[in-house]
């Protein structure tokens, strides 16, 4: 277990250089120093990583880089670990929670900060910032002179920016937003990436529109995990997430000035790009391998250009990167578990009786499990079907509920974070049909394979959503479950259970 934080170490969740300090003292980091060509060997090797769970890969001599100038590579982040009772732990510590952190935590952190008052970041001068330690100012800027890694082999170009934090700002100054979505390297000062009108940029960005002038914004790589982490959470719109990072790591966040534009960015980020969102040019972007695991070769899209006026970063500044594929990569352990996080605490607020809400990393963000508190869901004196469709209106419209596909609603005796227990009580207790509800009424986020490649509901229809109660009748009413569950903990009285669970190492097995 790495050190608390001190007076001269800040948390690991709030600076990604003392993160990687202690995810190389649990034995999480791996620094390779053997030199790797950019042109997808980095991401073949992230992508294993992945795979395997294996440590962090910190690529520190990458072709074509430049002495200690842009950039290392930090390949999966945030993905899962092998090291012994610490598979959640590079989640865990993002969120400032001890490496061995369970997912009920995670996302009970998660949850807990959205009831804290808001800590607004605090803006320092550019000396007291690392990020302003070197900068390129306008044409000394050139992105197709970096070693940005090409990260599958059917990508429509090189995406620099897969894991990095856009912050962009009305024209009124009144809401600040900071979220992740891909961009693609287009020219020497240039980028191209979608920004999808439904989603938080998007609506701020028609607002630059609606004013007829191109959108200021900035791009930072390597902010603080914390940050990175809320970025991805679909909190409500209007919300500042500077001030909800704030309150998830206990104090506020430092922000400096830009250069060239009046945004603020994290003072101790690794790289900063800053510009401009052109509202009138747009040039072909993709395709990217998705975070379900499937690319079509060849279907780009138009989307728009940004604009990079300058670049400033940390000495010897590191690249997050996520490698977008099968799970289990970053889409699904920041994006998908703080998707779940905020509709744990819409249904709480809507006075839903919900203990848990999670998203099987196997899913690729598509599937929820929600787990119901029983003795609350009994005081509601409720059926199944009333409490079904009831949940499935609140959860579908709200804002991270277009980018739910399928709920599974689960009682107290499923673990929602077990994917085992999930099927199982899917498999025996979900009778189809009976047990099915549709909703029509909710559009879905047109990434899913499903929705943009499958077959097109009729014209004004939307594809149909869906809640699966894994739960039989006599849950709903005010009686003892009937049924025993055939488990070691289900089956085994508990001096059974703390014998066998002492003596398990002497018998000859490896320890929990």
């Amino acid at each position: 277990m790495a050190s608390p934080p001190s007076a001269s170490h800040p948390p690991a969740s709030a600076d990604l250089r003392q993160f990687l300090t202690e995810l190389e003292t649990e034995g999480d980091l791996l620094r390779i120093k053997e030199q790797v060509d950019p042109e997808m060997e980095l991401a073949a090797i992230t992508r294993l990583v992945y795979e395997t769970e294996e440590k962090a890969p910190l690529f520190e001599n990458i072709k074509g880089r430049q002495g200690t100038g842009l950039f290392r590579v930090l390949g999966a982040p945030v993905g899962l670990s092998k090291v012994p009772g610490q598979r959640l732990g590079r989640i865990a510590k993002s969120l400032g929670l001890p490496s061995t952190a369970s997912g009920k935590e995670i996302i009970d952190k998660i949850n807990d900060a959205r009831n804290l008052q808001p800590l607004e970041p605090v803006e320092v001068s550019p000396n007291q910032a690392p990020v302003k330690g070197f900068k390129l100012v306008g044409d000394e800027v050139d992105l197709t002179s970096l070693p940005t890694p090409l990260l599958h082999a059917h990508d429509g170009g090189k995406f620099l920016e897969t894991f990095g934090m856009h912050i962009v700002s009305t024209p009124d100054g009144k809401w600040k937003n900071w979220s992740i979505t891909r961009a693609m390297v287009h020219g020497k000062r240039t980028l191209v990436g979608p920004i999808i009108p439904k989603q938080d940029i998007g609506v701020i960005y028609q607002m630059w529109k609606d004013k007829g002038e191109d959108m200021p914004w900035a791009l930072c790589f390597g902010v603080p995990p914390a940050a990175i982490m809320a970025s991805g959470m679909p909190i409500p719109k209007g919300i500042d997430e500077a001030g909800f990072i704030g309150a998830l790591i206990g104090k506020p966040l430092d922000v400096v000035r830009c250069e060239t534009n009046d945004i603020r960015v994290p003072a101790n980020a690794e790289i900063v790009f800053e510009g401009t969102v052109s509202l009138t040019e747009k040039a072909e972007e993709g395709p990217m391998m998705e975070y379900h695991g499937h690319v079509w070769p060849g279907q780009s899209k138009l989307c728009p250009i940004f604009h990079v006026n300058a670049i400033t970063y940390r000495e010897d500044p590191i690249l997050p990167i996520c490698i977008t594929g099968r799970a289990t990569e970053e889409s699904h352990t920041v994006w998908a578990l703080t998707i779940a996080a905020e509709v744990l605490n819409i249904c709480q607020t809507s006075g839903l009786p919900i203990e848990m809400v999670w998203c099987p990393f196997e899913s690729h963000a598509i599937w929820y499990v929600i787990q119901v508190d029983r003795l609350q869901l009994r005081k509601l004196n409720t059926n199944m079907t009333d409490f079904c469709t009831r949940l499935g209106h609140v959860v579908f419209s709200s804002k991270p509920g277009w980018y739910m596909g399928k709920v599974f609603v689960v009682g107290e005796d499923v673990d929602p974070t077990d994917l085992k227990d999930v099927i199982w009580a899917e498999s025996t207790r979900c009778e189809p049909g009976t047990n099915e509800f549709l909703f029509d009424d909710y559009g879905n986020i047109p990434l899913i394979p499903y929705v943009g490649h499958g077959v097109q509901p009729e014209a004004g229809k939307n594809h149909k959503k869906v809640v699966k109660c894994c739960m039989l009748p006599c849950e709903f009413e005010d009686v003892d479950m009937p049924w025993k569950v055939g488990s070691f903990r289900g089956s085994y009285p508990e001096d059974v259970q703390r014998l066998v669970e002492r003596k398990w190492e002497k018998y000859g097995f490896s320890a929990f």
